[in-house]
């Protein structure tokens, strides 16, 4: 039989732990990963035409969704592949949500059939450091590309960083943040006058055949090869890497997750959706640790969408580069870091060969040379 005073500690440690959820540290993690989503959101917006509202709104809901189901800091980020196409050939919002609905269909029937275990168990761990260093070299490229826009401002940003590197109370996202949007109305950039409030008006779309089958021979397949090797490899390990304690998220679930959500959102016409190593570590390393940074982005989100998505191509549009290129040169050192891990002289030269044709070509033709390359070494390597 349980005591009172038993119940009472029991009922103690579950408010810790939920409070613990929705701490500064969380909220500034929530903040981490928008280094690189707001480039994305700002294409799809300003160049394909997609709804502020309904990019906001799917975000949002995912995440508060992901957030709670899973208590991780797992977040949802545009397909990559699919959002670099359609900005650069300018694609219309059907083919968009055609496109993400493509890869939803393949994802989720690939989750529901559970082989993806064993595809993924059978990929070696030196594939994956060239990944990861892959990543880390084109975020941090995008970060420099984006500090250039305004040197003092970037190295300003970077100085903050490292001075609230180990500062748990204040972090530095947050500064970061709302920093930049301060900035933009004392420097005149904007002004209130120019912002409007207000329910949006909600658009509906229904993917069409013509657009599905183009938009995936044209980027869907060269998304899925992406998306297998930065999430159902990169940030599966990464996972165990920082939460060593936890268990039950695989290639599966998470195939699943993807194909969910992406079977859903592109009739709300929300963008094409994925998880991502550099999405979990952009939040880890901005404080977050729990999925209550993931429930406090997407209640952000959802307020963004609901009420002020007419003033959201302006923020996002005139929000000074050189912070976020800071944001992304910082993640990336960290996310580079990790390739490092277990150094070992003989295998590095696999490792940095993916890595840069992860750079200069693409993620997924980094990842087969990479593994070709280990294969064909593999009984130098293990001697």
């Amino acid at each position: 039989m349980i005591s009172l005073e038993t119940n009472n500690s029991i009922i103690e440690k579950t408010i810790e732990k939920k409070s613990k959820k929705f701490t500064l540290r969380e909220f500034g993690g929530a903040f981490g990963d928008w280094g690189t989503l707001i480039p994305f959101v700002i294409g799809y917006i300003s160049i394909v035409g997609l709804s502020p509202a309904g990019i906001f709104l799917t975000l949002g809901l995912t995440n508060i969704i992901i957030g709670i189901k899973f208590n991780l800091p797992l977040p949802v980020q545009p397909q990559k592949t699919i959002g670099t196409v359609a900005i650069s050939k300018r694609w219309d919002p059907n083919m968009v949500i055609s496109t993400g609905f493509g890869t939803g269909v393949v994802w989720f029937l690939l989750g529901f059939s559970k082989k993806l275990n064993q595809i993924v168990s059978k990929v070696p761990i030196i594939t994956v450091r060239g990944i990861q260093l892959g990543l880390a070299l084109i975020l941090g490229w995008t970060g420099i590309v984006l500090f250039g826009d305004n040197l003092i401002l970037g190295f300003i940003s970077i100085l903050i960083i490292l001075i609230l590197i180990k500062n748990k109370p204040i972090p530095s996202a947050i500064i970061l943040t709302f920093g930049g949007i301060l900035l933009m109305f004392f420097s005149g950039v904007i002004s209130f006058s120019e912002l409007k409030f207000g329910l949006p008006l909600l658009t509906f779309q229904v993917p069409t055949l013509n657009n599905f089958l183009f938009g995936m021979l044209y980027a869907g397949i060269a998304q899925l090869f992406l998306t297998l090797t930065n999430v159902m490899v990169a940030t599966v390990v990464l996972i165990k890497e920082l939460f060593p304690d936890r268990e039950g998220i695989d290639a599966n679930t998470l195939a699943f997750n993807m194909g969910a959500m992406n079977l859903i959102n592109p009739f709300l016409v929300g963008m094409p959706l994925c998880h991502g190593s550099g999405g979990l570590m952009a939040q880890y390393a901005f404080g977050a640790r729990t999925g209550g940074s993931m429930i406090l982005e997407g209640v952000m989100e959802l307020i963004l969408g609901l009420f002020f998505s007419e003033a959201l191509f302006l923020l996002f549009t005139e929000f000074p580069m050189a912070i976020l290129g800071a944001m992304l040169i910082y993640t990336a050192f960290l996310l580079g870091k990790i390739a490092f891990r277990e150094f070992n002289i003989k295998t590095f030269p696999i490792i940095l060969t993916s890595a840069i044709i992860c750079f200069f070509i693409n993620i997924a033709i980094g990842f087969l040379t990479g593994l070709v390359i280990y294969l064909f070494f593999r009984k130098v390597i293990e001697k």
